[in-house]
């Protein structure tokens, strides 16, 4: 709070109002859910470009403009909301915690017998970097990875509850791996993120929505009569791309053309 308080939407802000809207209907939704409706929410929207949000553990959720913005729907925004309160409720920052707190002790536990071993302050410096690089990327990392996924599967099935079209959900990462690629910001491998890479969370998502779809069914939602969002960022796709085509093909073409040279300013050859 103390860090976004120039930055806060008001109550009364368009923004804040319709993301207010979207979780207390997930969570008016999902209320048989003990442990969520066993959490006092407070939801804060950062006035800030960054595509973003996060939950604490005492239920205060934070979005970013950025991510409103990012957003193509209220469908997609209900799904990446869910995806923020089943962290909350899986006690995903708990869960965290007490793995990194035992990571630390067996880190620990190395580097007392490299000292023991060998007592010197190189070779420990050395121990300590190896340590905190291996837990970093060996386990700290592919875990962070792990609960994310968890929170996408748990996410998509609170949105289900709450009647979205949980189709839109692998349609919001797909419309960001584009706008990577458009940017040229550079393809992490995902092997040195926190998070799943874009493809991967499109590829588990399509496989979690079959399911996803029945437990909507079973909620006595209305039909879903619109065309798959999937099928249509599809078609998008191949339209943008052949357009993309026609445009380079263009410049190219322009490029390669040679203009004559002006009458009378025609290069003259040697002799006679």
């Amino acid at each position: 709070m103390e860090e976004f308080k120039n930055d806060m939407l008001t109550e009364k802000d368009a923004q804040y109002l319709k993301i207010k809207e979207v979780f207390y209907h997930l969570i008016e939704c999902n209320k048989d859910i003990p442990g969520i409706s066993e959490i006092k929410w407070i939801v804060h929207v950062v006035d800030s470009p960054d595509i973003n949000a996060f939950v604490l553990p005492n239920g205060h959720v934070f979005v970013f403009t950025g991510l409103f913005n990012a957003v193509a729907n209220v469908h997609q925004l209900a799904f990446i909301l869910g995806h923020e309160i089943a962290h909350a409720v899986l006690e995903h920052a708990a869960e965290k915690a007490s793995v990194v707190h035992l990571l630390d002790f067996l880190g620990l536990i190395f580097l007392t017998m490299i000292w023991a071993v060998c007592p010197r302050d190189s070779l420990a410096i050395v121990g300590q970097w190896l340590q905190s690089t291996l837990k970093e990327y060996l386990f700290s990392r592919p875990y962070s990875r792990t609960l994310e996924a968890e929170a996408d599967k748990i996410g998509l099935q609170l949105a289900a509850k709450a009647c979205v079209d949980v189709r839109s959900s692998s349609v919001f990462w797909q419309q960001l791996e584009l706008a990577d690629t458009l940017s040229g910001h550079p393809n992490v491998p995902q092997w040195l993120s926190t998070h799943p890479s874009h493809g991967n969370r499109v590829e588990q998502l399509d496989r979690l929505i079959p399911e996803a779809l029945k437990i909507r069914e079973t909620c006595n939602c209305p039909p879903l009569s619109e065309p798959d969002p999937r099928l249509v960022f599809k078609l998008a796709m191949k339209d943008f791309l052949k357009e993309s085509e026609k445009k380079d093909l263009n410049t190219t073409a322009e490029k390669q053309k040679v203009d004559p040279l002006p009458i009378g300013k025609q290069k003259q050859t040697s002799g006679a």
